[in-house]
């Protein structure tokens, strides 16, 4: 029970500390949220008259502790441009990020154990050496790079997909195989690579010399191989996440990643601190279950 205690401790610090650090670091960046709301043809008196009806004349200080207050109660204020709840307005965003992102997790867990598994099984086999070429070629390539590529091919080449818009399930496999292939490719490195420390070990040789079928030393090893597996999943969460915001600018998709890059070009501080707040209670929830699984499949990780 303590356990569990200090990791929410431990992760409510850690909200603490993402949303301390972009409250304050979106508040440096130069740019006026005032000036970009009124235009360039507002007088100075009407900026300031805003400015302080927004409470942006107040310091910084008395900002943070202000909205660090209105947080405590459940409020992440309200848009300085769409005059809308964050809140409401993340809920109406996070449907797409959450689809593409938790669609592309699953197909890449399950891809990129198998592969890693079987690749580590044939190792120097053709199937290993091919694996481990597409794995590196798919590491190789940015979000932003691989999705015009894919793009150039099955889109404008082939014709077979569509660019944009977020209408069908036709429009989702593009930014979907955007998110796949990097993650694939990282989970069946690193599957192999454990498999293939695991696999010599003395208690398979044991296993074998008893008798025991392939198959079953393979769902045995693949157990032992799980917590890895799930600890690179959780690390890459973040990176699922932040992809997922690129790939749907890059696909004109209306999910948290298009409300974010217009509310950073905008400096509209409430929902850019409110996508964060987001972004990391999930992280941190995963991560949390995460390690909760872990636990249940090798014990030992309890102990330490």
């Amino acid at each position: 029970m303590n356990r569990i205690f200090g990791k929410l401790a431990y992760s409510l610090f850690t909200i603490f500390l993402a949303l301390t650090a972009i409250f304050f670091i979106i508040r440096l960046t130069p740019g006026d949220p005032v000036s970009r709301i009124l235009g360039p043809e507002a007088s100075q008196k009407e900026v300031l008259l805003y400015r302080k009806d927004l409470g942006l004349d107040q310091p910084i200080s008395i900002q943070y502790l202000s909205y660090m207050k209105n947080l405590f109660l459940g409020d992440l204020g309200v848009s300085l441009f769409k005059k809308k709840n964050v809140g409401n307005l993340i809920l109406s965003h996070i449907g797409p990020t959450l689809t593409l992102s938790t669609i592309a997790m699953l197909i890449s867990a399950v891809l990129g154990v198998f592969l890693g598994i079987w690749s580590g099984h044939r190792k120097s086999s053709w199937v290993d050496n091919l694996s481990r070429v597409v794995s590196l070629f798919f590491l190789s390539f940015p979000i932003f790079s691989l999705a015009p590529l894919l793009v150039l091919i099955f889109s404008i080449q082939l014709g077979v997909l569509p660019v944009s818009e977020w209408l069908g399930v036709e429009h989702t496999i593009l930014p979907i195989l955007t998110l796949v292939f990097p993650l694939t490719s990282v989970l069946v490195r690193v599957t192999r690579n454990k498999f293939l420390e695991e696999v010599n070990v003395p208690w398979v040789t044991v296993l074998r010399a008893k008798g025991m079928g392939e198959f079953a030393i393979l769902l045995r090893l693949t157990k032992v191989c799980l917590p890895s597996i799930f600890n690179v999943i959780a690390i890459q969460l973040s990176v699922i996440l932040a992809g997922t915001m690129i790939t749907e600018t890059i696909f004109d998709i209306p999910g948290m990643g298009m409300l974010l890059l217009s509310s950073i070009e905008n400096r509209d501080y409430p929902i850019v601190q409110g996508v964060i707040i987001y972004s990391t209670v999930i992280y941190m929830a995963v991560y949390f279950l995460v390690d909760f699984f872990n636990e249940k499949v090798d014990p030992r990780i309890r102990v330490n």
